[in-house]
């Protein structure tokens, strides 16, 4: 009847194992919110790299040289070709010294 008074270390095997499943659950949603993280970023690192390669394609062509837009104004390609001049040259006077004066 040896085997049967082993029902204490049992219990414990249950508690132990249970309290191992919850670690590994959390681990798996870190995982995870760590492979979607990853996944955005090396998307934006993607597309960045995609558009600076056509901005030196358009300079290596001869073609008129592309201003690269602000990173702060993601709509700046919305804009009309004079729209976008006229946007530079506001940005160029805030840039100066003394707000342009």
């Amino acid at each position: 009847m040896w085997p049967f008074k082993a029902e204490i270390g049992v219990s414990k095997l249950r508690d132990e194992l249970a309290e191992n499943s919850r670690q590994l659950r959390a681990l798996k949603l870190d995982l995870d919110d760590l492979w979607d993280r990853f996944n955005r970023l090396s998307g934006k690192l993607a597309k960045r790299a995609a558009r600076e390669d056509t901005l030196d394609q358009a300079g290596v062509n001869g073609s008129e040289p592309v201003e690269v837009p602000s990173a702060l104004a993601p709509t700046f390609s919305r804009l009309t070709p004079s729209q976008k001049r006229i946007q530079m040259e506001i940005l160029s006077r805030r840039r100066a010294p003394n707000g342009g004066s």
